[in-house]
């Protein structure tokens, strides 16, 4: 089978400046018989050295796309002009004649779109059948942010959504719904959503494939100290949850036995007010900003805690975790979509202050959690594997 692929973004082994990692593991995952021929606009901007490896990794031919002048001009100079646009500004790139002329010459079995906002470039080919891969539904996004009350504390963030939303939300309901065109989204609340504002869509929630793996695996074997991690950067993302655990942590009423079994290491920027915090209460802490090899890293820890307050689709750091074996404690939000149970394979906790109970809990009886562990670490591997999701996505093509 030949595949034309067009994509925003250059595929990448990790997440660069976009969603860069999906494609890539969907593409490394895929049967070797399927040929793919990507162009891209390369919005995340690899260079031809990154290209070139990434073209080697996974034996495809790499074509680049010209992003469009007038996008670059608004995007530097004219950004309020966005307010303006009935559509988010990506949705009016689309193919000149030359371009869809040399794709039609590749006598293509099929076309794969990644990037919401290429529907426009979608629409020029409908003689194709294709597969749209979004991957997350960005009005259900801003619904679930306009929603939140700390996003309201916020009033650029809150103004932002309210513009931004009906974009997202007129472009979503204009998407074509012709029978030779499916939808591939990472988040089961995501297709729901876009079936809700577009009746009679094809769209299909596909799990996402977890990325690297330890190698060797890590054993699952708590530390006598054991080692909590939160990984990720301090943003709007973590901000209420994150606030509120650090608070937690630093109750003098009932937080003195954590102090004493458990040691904290963040990984990533912004944590540097949450370290002082949790140091002149008197626990042990270590603030990493940037590591090299994040698997590496990770898995020199026993317990993840992802305090998530918003967003959609699937999480790929906790994917991350649980693929190498570490516990998760973790908000709704951080393991929606993921192929785990509380109390079984994680830990989901309602309201932050259950993480406190759950430490204890867990350091009282480790082994029982290390068992939980292991069945996450089994779970994802099994249900979330690259080849397993790659082949469900190009099977659509074949529909």
């Amino acid at each position: 089978m030949k595949i034309v692929m067009l994509s925003v973004m250059m595929p990448a082994v990790e997440n660069i400046r976009g969603t860069s990692a999906l494609p890539y593991h969907l593409l490394a995952g895929r049967d070797k018989s399927i040929e793919v021929i990507l162009y891209s606009y390369n919005l995340n901007r690899l260079s031809k050295v990154q290209i070139d490896s990434v073209a080697k990794e996974l034996n495809i031919k790499i074509h680049l796309l010209p992003v469009p002048w007038w996008y670059n001009f608004v995007l530097r100079f004219l950004l309020p002009f966005r307010i303006f646009l009935k559509n988010p500004i990506g949705n009016y790139i689309s193919l000149s004649t030359v371009q869809l002329d040399i794709i039609g010459k590749e006598n293509a079995d099929g076309i794969w779109i990644y990037g919401e906002e290429l529907s426009c470039v979608s629409n020029q080919l409908k003689d194709f059948k294709r597969v749209h891969t979004l991957p997350d539904c960005e009005s259900l996004y801003y619904y679930r942010m306009l929603g939140k009350r700390f996003v309201m504390r916020d009033k650029m963030r809150y103004w932002k959504s309210v513009f931004v939303f009906p974009k997202y939300l007129r472009m979503e309901r204009l998407f074509d719904i012709s029978s030779n065109i499916h939808y591939h989204l990472v988040g089961e609340a995501d297709v729901d959503f876009l079936k809700e504002i577009n009746p009679g869509i094809q769209a299909h929630f596909l799990r996402h494939p977890h990325y690297q793996l330890a190698n060797p695996a890590k054993v699952i074997s708590f530390s006598s100290k054991i080692k909590l991690l939160i990984a990720g950067q301090y943003n709007l993302y973590m901000q209420q949850d994150a606030d509120e655990l650090i608070n937690c942590l630093c109750s003098s009423r009932c937080t003195e036995d954590l102090k004493e079994h458990y040691v904290i290491t963040f990984l990533g920027k912004g944590w540097d007010t949450h370290v002082r915090h949790l140091e002149e209460a008197g626990y042990e802490v270590h603030h990493i900003r940037f590591a090299p090899n994040y698997i590496e890293e990770i898995i020199k820890h026993d317990i993840q805690i992802t305090p998530i307050s918003i967003g959609t689709g699937t999480k790929g750091k906790v994917l991350d975790a649980i693929a190498n074996g570490l516990l998760v404690i973790g908000s709704w939000y951080a393991l929606e979509n993921i192929a785990v149970e509380h109390g079984v394979s994680c830990l989901q906790y309602r309201t932050v202050d259950e993480v406190i109970s759950m430490l204890r809990k867990i350091y009282l009886c480790p082994s029982h959690y290390e068992e939980i562990a292991q069945s996450g670490r089994k779970s994802v591997l099994r249900f979330h594997d690259g080849e397993l999701t790659a082949q469900q996505m190009f099977s659509l093509l074949q529909a």
